[in-house]
């Protein structure tokens, strides 16, 4: 029962409360130098909107965080962080999102506002959006991601698949890049994710660090309870800090739960091998040209619920399925790399437009519309 009154709460909001707000600031001139960067899952910028917000600020735009984790606050507070961001949203010249935000799809926006989602993934792995029942809500009307002018990808080859898992029109998808891959190609950016590294874990120095970052699983609620307890393979990762020379640091979706205070994107930067299974943050890893493990011993179950663009058995690394032989693949991995050619091959098909410069692209396009 409150699961049910909170969820219609969630569609008045949606479809009467948000709607009302930006029409009684419709009339309020748009500002054509006001570049809103909103989410609706962290408390601070998100990693994947950083370096961008960080550079209109350079070049003279006037920018605002607008920041809140719905989960955290509560249905009503969301609700009137909502509504303020709709009065923002009314005299925007730019808005900047990297998940679903749904005041974004509230209303018809206006045709001067320009809405950007850069997304938090690269490439295109497993399914989501309308391809998967499990990510929009069966009793949603309308369409979660309505408004978008621009959706950011990583390369040509992801086109088609994030213009049907968001409904998107031809033209809105584009290989433009994802500005947050830039930090990649910066030894500065690598140097400092070292340093604060080693500085949290200085037992760490002088081991082969291994990073497991498991998927994002179902929704929200689904995937804190089931982070609870163990997730599928998790033992067996455990078992790795037995091997003395390495040290085992995981990294879970921050709809999960964290466990310390680096973000993944960080700890790429640090990992001499990557373990995943269904997270696509190993296109992003690619960048790196490391090794990669996928570990996935409910692959069976997975593959039937939710499913992939992609063969998971073509995927560039080794793919593991029982968790017997996790510890002789990580050892495998960091004593000869066999998978270069295969990883430079999903480099160029699904990251050629994550070149170092992807944030020069973006900042154009936002210029250009805000001339």
């Amino acid at each position: 029962m409150k699961r049910t009154l909170r969820s219609r709460l969630k569609m008045l909001t949606q479809h009467v409360i948000l709607p009302l707000v930006y029409n009684l600031n419709r009339r309020r001139k748009i500002d054509p130098d006001l570049v809103v960067f909103a989410d609706a899952h962290h408390t601070s910028c998100p990693p994947q909107m950083a370096h961008l917000a960080d550079r209109m600020k350079q070049e003279g735009c006037r920018v605002r965080g607008f920041f809140f984790d719905t989960e955290k606050i509560g249905t009503l507070s969301a609700l009137r962080r909502s509504a303020a961001f709709m009065k923002l949203y009314a005299t925007a010249g730019c808005v900047v999102i990297c998940d679903n935000f749904l005041p974004v799809a509230a209303c018809r926006k206006k045709k001067d506002t320009k809405v950007i989602q850069l997304w938090h993934g690269c490439g295109a792995f497993k399914k989501f959006g309308y391809d998967t029942e499990d990510d929009i809500p069966a009793d949603y009307k309308g369409n979660v991601y309505k408004n978008y002018d621009l959706v950011a990808v990583s390369a040509k080859a992801c086109v088609p698949y994030f213009a049907s898992a968001m409904r998107q029109a031809d033209g809105v998808v584009d290989a433009i890049g994802i500005p947050c891959t830039d930090r990649l190609y910066s030894e500065a950016y690598a140097n400092s994710c070292r340093e604060a590294f080693y500085s949290a874990h200085p037992e760490a120095v002088g081991k082969k660090i291994v990073l497991w970052a498991p998927s994002f699983r179902g929704n929200a609620q689904t995937a804190k309870a089931q982070a609870e307890g163990l997730l599928p393979g998790e033992a067996a990762v455990d078992r790795l800090r037995e091997d003395a020379g390495i040290f085992l640091v995981k990294s879970y979706h921050p709809h999960m739960k964290k466990d310390g205070a680096m973000n993944t994107s960080e700890l790429l930067a640090v990992a001499d091998v990557l373990i995943t299974d269904y997270s696509s943050v190993f296109f992003e890893y690619l960048l790196l040209d490391r090794p990669v493990i996928f570990f996935a011993p409910d692959l069976s179950e997975y593959r039937d619920r939710r499913g992939w663009y992609l063969s998971y058995e073509e995927l560039p690394g080794l793919v593991i399925k029982k968790e017997g032989d996790l510890d002789r693949a990580v050892k495998d991995a960091l004593r000869e790399d066999l998978q270069k050619d295969e990883r430079s091959r999903f480099l160029a098909k699904y990251m050629s437009a994550c070149d170092g410069h992807a944030t020069d692209r973006v900042a154009a396009y936002i210029h250009k519309d805000l001339e």
